[in-house]
């Protein structure tokens, strides 16, 4: 069947449909990647790759690419795009994060990621490249091809990268209209909360931890950080046993210098001993699995946000809860909430040309807010009345 140019997908729908077994997706990868290499005897690293990438370009919408070192003939950067990855990126492009792992094969090569959230508050990969080495050069080659492949890369507004990417510069001109954030609030966030709920200590020192916690995650150097975390295993009395310190060592001691995968740490998942090829056909199964698990959970029948029971009697809310996923539906009752409450009675000035004064009522003179018409510009929906930009 591979033979005749059948993909696994298909190859997976065959066997199901002809053994009656549950068959996984990643049991036919395993199975042709063994074929893969009792063929490979007589060709390549490069020509496997390209055998590859010609085969997952024979999917309608996937889209790959690969630049080799003319010189050396050493494969420095490879693409590669589904056709669903592409949809998923023009559905949410505001916000992207991008992630380089490094060290992934024999090779040493490194993955570079673009990440976004879905309609469930989830992180979904929209484009993998791989590199030889992390230049400038070949990172202007992986984004050139991902903005020729996505026309909507023009809506990106934040970009958010760990603190160890190097080519935030070519960041900054490739997409002139992208802030760039550090992805340090959530790791915080969620210390905190672990602090709370497993710290086996007293109310007092378990703020201490979290303060411990947080001055980590600021950290200039592995010195300052070594010794906060040294604060930090003190305050729970020394005990390496305690539960949020074993949690910490288990899940962000080994992280704390790269933005966490969305499949677990990939280097858990592409062997060191890999080829290029090998490594590439591991992202790419990842890849097809992921899509399938979001599709399952897009077109489950509870994928719609039933309304509290104070929210069902506002027909506002009763429709908002019936279209949007339960995501997108606890963000704009709150949103909502506030916007009817009490707490959001404006008034709004005009009379001054070129100035809009925007005050809360009863509030004293002082927290009045100026926005200045003439040269203020934003380009969300918002902005279609000005009302709504100022109370968002």
């Amino acid at each position: 069947m591979k033979s005749a140019g059948a993909d696994a997908k298909g190859i997976l729908d065959y066997l199901r449909r002809n053994t009656g077994k549950k068959t996984q997706l990643r049991d036919v990868h395993n199975t042709l990647a063994k074929i893969n290499r009792e063929r490979r005897a007589s060709t390549s690293d490069e020509q496997r790759t390209e055998t590859l990438l010609r085969e997952f370009c024979l999917i309608s919408g996937n889209s790959a690419c690969m630049f080799t070192n003319d010189g050396t003939s050493v494969i420095d950067v490879v693409c590669i795009q589904s056709a669903r990855q592409k949809r998923l990126f023009r559905a949410f492009p505001e916000v992207i994060l991008v992630d380089t792992t490094h060290c992934t094969n024999r090779n040493l090569y490194k993955v570079f990621s673009v990440m976004v959230t879905d309609v469930f508050g989830k992180g979904q990969y929209v484009h993998h490249s791989i590199f030889e080495r992390e230049t400038e050069a070949n990172l202007l080659l992986s984004i050139g091809q991902f903005k020729k492949e996505n026309p909507s890369w023009n809506n990106v507004r934040v970009i958010i990268s760990d603190k160890d990417f190097n080519e935030k510069e070519v960041l900054a001109e490739a997409f002139p209209n992208a802030r760039q954030l550090l992805c340090q609030f959530h790791v915080i966030a969620r210390l905190r909360l672990k602090v709370g709920e497993v710290a086996d200590v007293t109310i007092e020192k378990k703020q201490a931890v979290k303060a411990s916690c947080h001055l980590m995650m600021k950290s200039q150097n592995a010195l300052e950080y070594k010794k906060y975390k040294d604060t930090m295993l003190r305050l729970l009395g020394g005990n390496t046993s305690d539960p949020f310190y074993k949690y910490f060592q288990a899940n962000w001691e080994l992280c704390k210098d790269e933005i966490e995968c969305g499949w677990g740490k990939l280097k858990q998942k592409v062997k060191r001993e890999y080829t290029i090829d090998e490594m590439l056909a591991t992202i790419i199964m990842l890849q097809e699995w992921s899509e399938g698990s979001y599709v399952k959970e897009f077109t489950a029948l509870d994928t719609r946000q039933t309304p509290l029971q104070e929210d069902a009697v506002d027909p506002e809310l009763s429709t908002l809860a019936v279209q949007l996923s339960p995501h997108a539906y606890r963000i704009v009752a709150n949103q909502y909430r506030f916007a009817i409450s009490d707490h959001a009675q404006y008034c709004i000035d005009t009379s001054t040309p070129g100035k809009a004064l925007l005050r809360m009522e009863g509030v004293e003179e002082g927290e009045r807010h100026v926005v200045n018409t003439q040269t203020f510009q934003c380009d969300c929906v918002f902005m279609q009345t000005l009302y709504y930009h100022a109370v968002m």
